[in-house]
Protein backbone atom coordinates (compact mmCIF):
# COMPACT_ATOMS: atom_id res chain seq x y z
CA UNK A 1 0.00 0.00 0.00
CA UNK A 2 0.74 3.71 -0.54
CA UNK A 3 2.08 5.44 2.45
CA UNK A 4 2.45 8.97 3.01
CA UNK A 5 5.42 8.36 5.89
CA UNK A 6 7.81 10.97 4.42
CA UNK A 7 5.07 13.68 3.92
CA UNK A 8 3.82 13.34 7.52
CA UNK A 9 7.38 14.39 8.85
CA UNK A 10 7.39 17.24 7.23
CA UNK A 11 3.96 18.47 8.16
CA UNK A 12 3.81 16.71 11.66
CA UNK A 13 2.36 19.57 14.08
CA UNK A 14 3.39 19.47 17.70
CA UNK A 15 0.18 20.17 19.37
CA UNK A 16 1.39 21.34 22.45
CA UNK A 17 3.46 24.60 23.58
CA UNK A 18 4.23 25.92 26.88
CA UNK A 19 2.31 29.33 25.49
CA UNK A 20 -0.32 30.42 23.65
CA UNK A 21 -0.09 32.60 21.05
CA UNK A 22 -2.07 35.86 20.26
CA UNK A 23 -4.74 35.28 17.72
CA UNK A 24 -3.28 37.42 15.25
CA UNK A 25 0.37 35.09 15.87
CA UNK A 26 -2.17 32.23 15.56
CA UNK A 27 -3.28 33.39 12.11
CA UNK A 28 -0.08 33.40 10.52
CA UNK A 29 0.93 30.41 12.27
CA UNK A 30 -2.08 28.27 10.37
CA UNK A 31 -0.90 30.76 7.50
CA UNK A 32 2.22 29.47 7.51
CA UNK A 33 1.23 25.92 7.72
CA UNK A 34 -1.27 25.82 5.04
CA UNK A 35 1.40 27.58 2.40
CA UNK A 36 3.90 24.67 3.38
CA UNK A 37 1.35 21.57 2.69
CA UNK A 38 -0.17 23.51 -0.39
CA UNK A 39 3.22 23.34 -1.64
CA UNK A 40 4.06 19.91 -0.12
CA UNK A 41 0.79 18.55 -2.12
CA UNK A 42 1.96 20.65 -5.30
CA UNK A 43 5.62 19.40 -5.34
CA UNK A 44 6.30 16.87 -2.84
CA UNK A 45 7.59 13.27 -4.04
CA UNK A 46 5.01 12.13 -1.43
CA UNK A 47 1.92 14.06 -2.61
CA UNK A 48 -0.90 12.22 -2.92
CA UNK A 49 -1.96 13.88 -6.10
CA UNK A 50 -1.88 12.50 -9.36
CA UNK A 51 0.71 13.96 -12.25
CA UNK A 52 -2.38 15.77 -13.62
CA UNK A 53 -4.46 17.02 -10.33
CA UNK A 54 -0.51 18.02 -9.44
CA UNK A 55 -0.29 19.90 -12.96
CA UNK A 56 -3.97 21.39 -11.96
CA UNK A 57 -3.64 22.01 -8.36
CA UNK A 58 -4.29 25.62 -6.90
CA UNK A 59 -4.20 25.06 -3.21
CA UNK A 60 -6.22 23.22 -0.71
CA UNK A 61 -9.74 24.27 0.54
CA UNK A 62 -10.16 25.59 4.16
CA UNK A 63 -12.55 27.14 6.65
CA UNK A 64 -10.65 30.34 7.96
CA UNK A 65 -8.69 30.15 10.52
CA UNK A 66 -10.68 30.51 14.05
CA UNK A 67 -8.58 31.14 17.27
CA UNK A 68 -11.74 29.53 18.92
CA UNK A 69 -10.80 25.75 17.54
CA UNK A 70 -7.48 25.91 19.25
CA UNK A 71 -8.66 24.75 22.95
CA UNK A 72 -6.37 24.06 26.19
CA UNK A 73 -7.35 19.98 26.78
CA UNK A 74 -6.38 18.13 29.70
CA UNK A 75 -4.40 14.87 28.75
CA UNK A 76 -5.01 11.70 30.61
CA UNK A 77 -3.11 8.72 30.14
CA UNK A 78 -5.08 5.46 29.71
CA UNK A 79 -3.83 1.92 31.08
CA UNK A 80 -4.30 -1.45 30.19
CA UNK A 81 -5.29 -0.85 26.53
CA UNK A 82 -6.51 -3.73 24.03
CA UNK A 83 -4.14 -3.60 21.14
CA UNK A 84 -6.14 -3.56 18.49
CA UNK A 85 -6.70 -3.42 14.51
CA UNK A 86 -8.17 -0.10 13.13
CA UNK A 87 -10.20 -0.98 9.81
CA UNK A 88 -8.56 1.08 7.00
CA UNK A 89 -10.49 2.14 3.40
CA UNK A 90 -8.58 -0.95 1.96
CA UNK A 91 -7.88 -4.59 3.79
CA UNK A 92 -4.82 -3.44 5.81
CA UNK A 93 -5.74 -3.21 9.38
CA UNK A 94 -3.03 -1.38 11.52
CA UNK A 95 -1.98 -2.85 15.34
CA UNK A 96 -3.32 0.65 16.90
CA UNK A 97 -3.55 1.38 21.03
CA UNK A 98 -5.76 3.64 22.53
CA UNK A 99 -2.57 5.75 24.75
CA UNK A 100 -4.50 8.97 26.32
CA UNK A 101 -7.76 10.65 26.30
CA UNK A 102 -8.44 14.61 25.12
CA UNK A 103 -10.55 16.51 27.47
CA UNK A 104 -11.92 19.86 26.48
CA UNK A 105 -14.67 22.17 26.46
CA UNK A 106 -15.67 23.63 22.47
CA UNK A 107 -19.12 25.37 21.89
CA UNK A 108 -19.98 24.91 25.24
CA UNK A 109 -19.88 21.51 25.46
CA UNK A 110 -17.75 19.47 27.66
CA UNK A 111 -15.83 16.59 25.10
CA UNK A 112 -13.50 13.90 24.71
CA UNK A 113 -11.59 12.46 22.06
CA UNK A 114 -9.31 9.38 22.43
CA UNK A 115 -5.88 8.95 21.50
CA UNK A 116 -3.91 6.72 19.40
CA UNK A 117 -0.55 4.92 19.14
CA UNK A 118 0.63 2.79 15.86
CA UNK A 119 2.08 -0.11 17.21
CA UNK A 120 4.39 -0.17 14.10
CA UNK A 121 5.14 3.32 14.10
CA UNK A 122 6.27 3.53 17.38
CA UNK A 123 9.41 1.46 16.71
CA UNK A 124 10.74 4.06 14.50
CA UNK A 125 12.97 6.53 16.52
CA UNK A 126 11.36 9.84 14.54
CA UNK A 127 8.11 7.94 15.09
CA UNK A 128 8.75 6.76 18.69
CA UNK A 129 6.26 10.33 20.49
CA UNK A 130 4.03 10.11 17.61
CA UNK A 131 0.10 10.17 18.37
CA UNK A 132 -2.83 10.16 16.17
CA UNK A 133 -6.23 11.63 16.55
CA UNK A 134 -8.98 10.57 13.64
CA UNK A 135 -12.25 11.58 14.06
CA UNK A 136 -15.43 12.73 12.90
CA UNK A 137 -18.18 15.25 13.72
CA UNK A 138 -21.12 17.26 12.23
CA UNK A 139 -19.35 18.55 8.76
CA UNK A 140 -18.51 14.92 7.80
CA UNK A 141 -19.80 13.82 4.10
CA UNK A 142 -21.11 17.43 4.28
CA UNK A 143 -18.48 20.03 3.97
CA UNK A 144 -15.50 17.52 5.10
CA UNK A 145 -14.42 14.33 3.63
CA UNK A 146 -17.08 11.66 4.32
CA UNK A 147 -14.01 9.17 6.10
CA UNK A 148 -13.36 11.46 8.42
CA UNK A 149 -10.51 13.86 9.09
CA UNK A 150 -6.92 13.52 11.72
CA UNK A 151 -4.93 15.34 14.16
CA UNK A 152 -1.49 14.69 14.62
CA UNK A 153 -0.17 14.68 18.54
CA UNK A 154 2.98 13.87 20.65
CA UNK A 155 3.65 12.48 23.93
CA UNK A 156 2.86 14.94 26.45
CA UNK A 157 6.65 15.83 28.00
CA UNK A 158 6.12 16.16 32.04
CA UNK A 159 2.47 18.03 31.79
CA UNK A 160 -1.56 17.11 31.13
CA UNK A 161 -2.42 20.54 30.03
CA UNK A 162 -1.82 20.80 26.36
CA UNK A 163 -3.10 22.46 23.23
CA UNK A 164 -5.30 21.06 20.54
CA UNK A 165 -5.70 22.84 17.31
CA UNK A 166 -8.72 22.03 15.26
CA UNK A 167 -7.54 24.54 12.82
CA UNK A 168 -4.48 22.01 11.55
CA UNK A 169 -7.77 19.11 10.86
CA UNK A 170 -6.59 17.30 8.39
CA UNK A 171 -7.97 14.69 5.32
CA UNK A 172 -6.65 11.74 4.90
CA UNK A 173 -4.37 10.24 1.50
CA UNK A 174 -7.48 9.06 0.26
CA UNK A 175 -9.45 12.16 -0.18
CA UNK A 176 -6.73 12.93 -3.01
CA UNK A 177 -6.17 10.20 -4.67
CA UNK A 178 -6.62 5.93 -5.17
CA UNK A 179 -4.92 2.97 -3.86
CA UNK A 180 -4.62 4.61 -0.37
CA UNK A 181 -5.23 2.67 3.14
CA UNK A 182 -6.34 5.45 5.47
CA UNK A 183 -7.87 4.09 9.46
CA UNK A 184 -10.95 5.33 9.79
CA UNK A 185 -12.01 6.88 12.84
CA UNK A 186 -13.71 4.73 15.87
CA UNK A 187 -17.35 5.33 16.89
CA UNK A 188 -16.09 7.05 20.28
CA UNK A 189 -14.07 9.54 18.21
CA UNK A 190 -17.63 10.81 16.76
CA UNK A 191 -17.91 14.29 17.97
CA UNK A 192 -21.50 15.84 18.64
CA UNK A 193 -20.84 19.44 17.39
CA UNK A 194 -20.13 20.79 13.95
CA UNK A 195 -15.99 21.55 13.68
CA UNK A 196 -15.35 24.23 11.75
CA UNK A 197 -11.90 24.35 11.13
CA UNK A 198 -9.13 22.40 9.11
CA UNK A 199 -9.46 20.88 5.43
CA UNK A 200 -12.23 20.79 3.77
CA UNK A 201 -13.61 18.08 0.95
CA UNK A 202 -10.99 17.91 -1.69
CA UNK A 203 -12.36 18.58 -5.05
CA UNK A 204 -10.83 17.52 -8.33
CA UNK A 205 -10.06 19.71 -10.89
CA UNK A 206 -12.91 18.09 -13.10
CA UNK A 207 -15.40 18.38 -10.23
CA UNK A 208 -15.24 15.70 -8.51
CA UNK A 209 -14.67 14.65 -5.05
CA UNK A 210 -12.51 12.11 -4.53
CA UNK A 211 -14.12 8.68 -2.75
CA UNK A 212 -12.90 6.32 0.19
CA UNK A 213 -15.03 3.26 -0.99
CA UNK A 214 -16.32 2.90 2.38
CA UNK A 215 -19.68 2.12 3.44
CA UNK A 216 -20.43 4.93 6.08
CA UNK A 217 -20.89 1.72 9.13
CA UNK A 218 -17.64 0.87 10.08
CA UNK A 219 -16.75 -0.29 13.76
CA UNK A 220 -14.37 -2.30 15.96
CA UNK A 221 -15.38 -5.32 18.36
CA UNK A 222 -16.87 -4.85 21.12
CA UNK A 223 -16.74 -6.92 24.36
CA UNK A 224 -20.13 -6.77 26.13
CA UNK A 225 -20.08 -3.38 28.19
CA UNK A 226 -16.89 -2.23 27.01
CA UNK A 227 -13.07 -2.39 27.82
CA UNK A 228 -13.54 -2.18 31.04
CA UNK A 229 -15.82 -4.87 31.45
CA UNK A 230 -13.76 -7.12 29.51
CA UNK A 231 -10.67 -6.79 31.90
CA UNK A 232 -13.24 -6.97 34.76
CA UNK A 233 -14.26 -10.44 33.57
CA UNK A 234 -10.69 -11.73 33.10
CA UNK A 235 -9.14 -10.71 36.35
CA UNK A 236 -12.28 -12.42 37.42
CA UNK A 237 -12.21 -15.95 35.27
CA UNK A 238 -8.38 -15.76 35.93
CA UNK A 239 -6.74 -18.19 38.28
CA UNK A 240 -3.26 -17.75 39.08
CA UNK A 241 -1.01 -21.61 39.06
CA UNK A 242 -0.25 -22.27 42.58
CA UNK A 243 3.53 -22.95 41.47
CA UNK A 244 3.68 -19.38 39.74
CA UNK A 245 1.30 -17.53 43.06
CA UNK A 246 4.38 -19.23 45.06
CA UNK A 247 7.05 -18.04 42.76
CA UNK A 248 5.51 -14.48 43.10
CA UNK A 249 5.49 -14.36 39.15
CA UNK A 250 4.51 -10.86 37.73
CA UNK A 251 4.21 -9.29 34.25
CA UNK A 252 2.20 -9.26 30.89
CA UNK A 253 0.45 -11.97 28.87
CA UNK A 254 -0.17 -11.15 25.74
CA UNK A 255 -3.03 -13.08 23.43
CA UNK A 256 -4.74 -12.99 20.35
CA UNK A 257 -7.97 -13.87 18.93
CA UNK A 258 -10.53 -14.16 16.29
CA UNK A 259 -13.68 -12.26 16.54
CA UNK A 260 -16.03 -13.83 13.91
CA UNK A 261 -18.60 -12.21 12.63
CA UNK A 262 -21.50 -14.18 14.43
CA UNK A 263 -20.01 -12.48 17.55
CA UNK A 264 -18.14 -15.90 18.31
CA UNK A 265 -14.32 -16.11 19.34
CA UNK A 266 -11.52 -18.61 18.14
CA UNK A 267 -8.25 -18.88 17.54
CA UNK A 268 -6.05 -18.01 20.96
CA UNK A 269 -2.69 -17.26 20.38
CA UNK A 270 0.07 -16.28 22.94
CA UNK A 271 1.80 -13.21 20.94
CA UNK A 272 3.81 -12.42 24.29
CA UNK A 273 5.15 -15.23 27.06
CA UNK A 274 5.08 -14.77 30.38
CA UNK A 275 5.78 -18.68 31.96
CA UNK A 276 3.71 -21.55 30.05
CA UNK A 277 1.47 -22.34 33.14
CA UNK A 278 0.54 -18.65 33.49
CA UNK A 279 -0.43 -17.83 29.17
CA UNK A 280 -2.47 -21.05 29.68
CA UNK A 281 -4.15 -20.23 32.47
CA UNK A 282 -4.73 -16.60 31.03
CA UNK A 283 -5.41 -18.41 27.56
CA UNK A 284 -8.12 -20.93 29.73
CA UNK A 285 -9.82 -17.26 31.10
CA UNK A 286 -9.71 -15.90 27.28
CA UNK A 287 -11.94 -18.86 25.86
CA UNK A 288 -14.91 -18.41 28.70
CA UNK A 289 -15.61 -14.94 27.08
CA UNK A 290 -19.57 -14.40 26.18
CA UNK A 291 -20.29 -13.26 22.55
CA UNK A 292 -19.09 -10.24 21.58
CA UNK A 293 -20.31 -7.45 19.25
CA UNK A 294 -18.84 -8.21 15.81
CA UNK A 295 -16.29 -5.69 13.83
CA UNK A 296 -18.50 -3.61 10.92
CA UNK A 297 -16.77 -3.07 7.85
CA UNK A 298 -18.54 -1.59 4.56
CA UNK A 299 -22.08 -2.44 6.86
CA UNK A 300 -21.30 -5.96 7.29
CA UNK A 301 -20.15 -8.00 10.19
CA UNK A 302 -16.12 -9.49 9.79
CA UNK A 303 -13.79 -11.37 11.48
CA UNK A 304 -11.24 -9.73 13.23
CA UNK A 305 -7.98 -10.21 14.86
CA UNK A 306 -7.83 -8.52 18.14
CA UNK A 307 -5.06 -8.94 20.59
CA UNK A 308 -5.29 -8.34 24.54
CA UNK A 309 -2.15 -7.13 27.30
CA UNK A 310 -3.43 -9.06 30.60
CA UNK A 311 -0.91 -7.68 33.68
CA UNK A 312 -0.66 -10.81 36.05
CA UNK A 313 0.47 -9.98 39.64
CA UNK A 314 1.47 -13.30 41.41
CA UNK A 315 1.31 -11.82 45.34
Amino acid sequence: MKTLLSLLLLIFPLLMVAQSPSPTQHREEITRHRVHEDSLFKFGAQSPLSAKDKASFKGLAYYPVEDAYRVKAKFTRTAQEVIFRMPTTGARTPEYVKYGELHFRLQGRALTLSVYQNQELMRQPQYMSYLFIPFTDGTTGQETYEIGRYLDFAIPAGTDSVWVDFNRAYNPSCAYGEGYSCPIPPKENKLPIRVEAGAKTYVKPHGKVAQGGVGVQESMPEFPGGTMALFQFLNKAFAMPALAKKAGVTGTVKFSFVVRADGTTDDFQIVQSLRADVDEAVLHAAKQMPLWKPGIQNGKPVNILYTVPFMVRGR
